[in-house]
This record gives C-alpha cells, sequence and structure tokens, in this order.
C-alpha cells in the first residue's frame, strides 16, 4: 500500500486535483468577500465578529495553499493547512445539516451560486481530504521547486 501511495505520478496528480480544486473555490471569495462573509453568516457558527475577519483571510490561505501545492513547494505543510481547513468545513456542514440549516455552500459560489450544504458536500470534502492525507502521509519526493534554491544536502 506504501508503495502505491508513494509513487511520485500519483502524488504528482493528487496535488494538482486538490490545488487546483482549492484555488478554484478561493477565486470567487477572493474576488466577492462581501458575498462570502454573507455565507460565512449564514452558517451560524462564528460570532458575527469574526465573520468579516475570516472572510477576508481564508480565501488567500486557500488559494496560496492550492498554489504552492500545485507547484510542489512545502507540500505537506500545504496538505497539512488544506486538510485543516477541509475537516472545519466538513464540521460546519454537518452542524448545519444536523440543525435542519438550508444553506449555500459558499464553496464555488462563482461557478455553481445555487449549490447547497449536503452530503454530496460532505462526500467531496472527504476526497479532497484523504487525497491531502495521502499528500501529507507518503510524499517524499526529493524533487521539489524550492529544492531548486535550497540544496538538502
Amino acid at each position: 500500500m506504501k508503495k502505491i501511495f508513494s509513487n511520485p505520478v500519483l502524488l504528482g496528480i493528487l496535488k494538482l486535483i486538490v490545488g487546483f480544486v482549492f484555488v478554484v473555490a478561493s477565486l470567487g471569495k477572493i474576488i466577492d468577500p462581501e458575498g462570502f462573509a454573507k455565507d460565512v453568516y449564514s452558517y451560524v457558527i462564528l460570532p458575527s465578529a469574526i465573520v468579516p475577519l475570516f472572510a477576508a483571510i481564508i480565501p488567500w490561505i486557500e488559494f496560496m495553499s492550492g498554489l504552492l501545492i500545485m507547484l510542489d513547494a512545502w507540500p505537506k505543510s500545504n496538505a497539512f493547512i488544506i486538510n485543516a481547513l477541509l475537516v472545519v468545513f466538513i464540521m460546519a456542514i454537518v452542524i448545519d445539516i444536523y440543525r435542519g440549516i438550508e444553506i449555500s455552500c459558499g464553496c464555488f459560489d462563482f461557478l455553481f451560486p445555487e449549490e447547497k450544504i449536503g452530503w454530496s458536500t460532505i462526500a467531496r470534502d472527504f476526497v479532497l481530504l484523504i487525497m491531502g492525507l495521502i499528500i501529507m502521509l507518503f510524499d517524499h519526493n526529493k524533487l521539489k521547486i524550492y529544492g531548486l534554491i535550497k540544496n538538502d544536502k
């Protein structure tokens, strides 16, 4: 199993997929932070005072982590950040499904503005989480973009 998940081609594909999804997801939020803040408010989880800061910072974290993991720069660290975000997103969605709150996901609003939270959203995030865990646990590829600058001898 370790040999399969440590395959550099598989890891490269996973990094591109996870990174691409996070970059695309961040773009609408970066372009429309007020709209994203409204989506975050609708979850009714964070205190209102924190929502604007959350809505301003999280999309940039998504963008940078997604971009860096696609570039294979610090893949384990960026996979950890992405995994932490996914766990938070999954928990927020589960809480609101349990509460019976039907709201817009806020994940890809500029592509799918009518997407509602649900078990399919959780499944998508869970698949991304598994990909991120594989990257975090099995990436041992010595070829890294930052290796061109920093010699790891």
